[in-house]
């Protein structure tokens, strides 16, 4: 049996064990090993009063991420706020609150699709966004976002030692209402860690100490690469899909879609695609 047909299974045991249970009882329900409280909800987290590290805009313009700048005109602007808007339609009425983004393979844009995607989000008067670097084989929302590793502590650490503080590890990168979970040094093993009593900690903490009406948004590994963002799907309400045009193959899209039947798949975006709406693009 593969390593992704284990973390299928895995996936449907998860699903099965959360049916019925509501985000409050998940936040206040988790146990570790011993079957102790692991986690109490002590308190909101403020997200307009993370810890602040020193961001290089430099590296961040030029990763060609959205700005909150209304003198600066990103060329996809127009693009993220529709995707945001139509997105934000359907967590809202559903009631979602933890929204993963993965690509087929390596190299979609996934993680630059994550990054503009929050930054859009929290552009709505008092909609808060969280963004949370899963990708742990290869974290570089940190190196996208113009953060050096060492003004933060990394997630890992959170999932490796189990003492570190959620409050601790969450900061902001200077975007208002916008606060980061940051991951630096590659972990291997991830998706273990990810499905163990510590993983669901993570997510029940994050659903239980942010604002209710604060969206968390996860950045994961290729669907077709690792199992990690199979082992996490328990934990998410949806799922977002960036494809790159002319990247992947007929028989990877088809794997994907079989795998997806698991996730409540929100929508997917076309990335890196050569065709250009040149009437769209004038009217504003």
């Amino acid at each position: 049996m593969s390593k992704i047909q284990t973390a299928l299974d895995r996936a449907k045991g998860g699903r099965a064990d959360a049916r019925g249970q509501s985000t409050s009882q998940a936040a206040a329900s988790t146990f570790d090993a011993r079957g102790k409280v692991a986690y109490r909800n002590t308190g909101l987290l403020d997200v307009n009063n993370l810890r602040r590290v020193n961001v290089d805009w430099e590296t961040f313009k030029a990763n060609r991420l959205l700005t909150q700048d209304p003198t600066v005109r990103h060329p996809a602007q127009g693009a993220y706020r529709m995707l945001r808007t139509r997105l934000m339609q359907s967590m809202r009425s559903n009631g979602w609150r933890v929204l993963g983004i993965s690509s087929i393979g390596p190299d979609e844009g996934k993680t630059y699709t994550a990054i503009n995607l929050a930054i859009s989000i929290v552009a709505e008067m008092d909609q808060e966004a969280i963004l949370v670097d899963l990708d742990l084989q290869r974290p570089s929302v940190y190196t996208q976002l113009g953060i050096d590793a060492g003004e933060f502590k990394s997630l890992s650490d959170y999932l490796e030692d189990g003492t570190q503080n959620l409050g601790d590890l969450l900061v902001s990168p200077g975007i208002e209402r916008l606060g980061v979970l940051l991951s630096a040094n590659p972990l291997q093993g991830s998706s273990d860690l990810l499905s163990s009593t510590r993983g669901k900690e993570l997510f029940a903490e994050l659903r239980g100490r942010m604002p209710p009406e604060a969206v968390i948004i996860v950045d994961l590994p290729p669907l077709l690469v690792a199992d990690d963002a199979l082992a996490v799907s328990p934990m998410l309400d949806a799922l977002l899909l960036v494809v790159a045009e002319g990247q992947a193959e007929r028989s990877d899209v088809a794997e994907a879609r079989q795998m997806l039947q698991e996730f409540n798949l929100v929508g997917t975006v076309l990335n890196k695609s050569i065709e250009k709406d040149s009437k769209r693009a004038q009217y504003y």
